[in-house]
């Protein structure tokens, strides 16, 4: 419930409200592939910078479908006066190349910020590599 002069507003049990002190910031989003070989699995990282206020929703996609399975999504901690936050994917080998692109969506504010890689067959396993974006 929010009272105010006298007024009662009441909000379903689902419902947040925000009142934010300061002007919406847009978050940087990077996003990164590790493969270890030795377990064949693809673990990929998306990393949400700098946005404000907290709330975001971060989806994936392979080749435009959502990805539910092998999801985690951290809750946003603060920085400053800002906020970061990070999600993986995690998949089998086979999994991960059974897909030709992979997407990490993120809301905030009411804007998307996809962000779509191609999968490389030739990725060196040992090595963790930036992904190449195009929005």
């Amino acid at each position: 419930m929010w009272y105010s002069s006298g007024n009662v507003f009441v909000f379903g049990g689902g419902t947040q409200l925000t009142v934010t002190g300061q002007p919406t910031v847009a978050p940087t989003v990077n996003a990164y592939i590790s493969f270890d070989e030795s377990l064949n699995k693809a673990t990929l990282l998306c990393l949400i910078n700098d946005f404000y206020p907290p709330d975001f929703t971060l989806k994936w996609k392979g080749d435009n479908e959502e990805i539910t399975s092998g999801v985690e999504t951290t809750k946003p901690t603060k920085q400053g006066d800002k906020y970061v936050a990070s999600g993986y994917l995690t998949l089998s080998g086979p999994d991960y190349q059974n897909r030709d692109e992979y997407t990490c969506e993120v809301t905030h504010g009411g804007k998307s910020f996809a962000k779509t890689s191609v999968t490389s067959p030739c990725l060196n396993p040992l090595k963790s590599i930036p992904l190449h974006f195009s929005s």
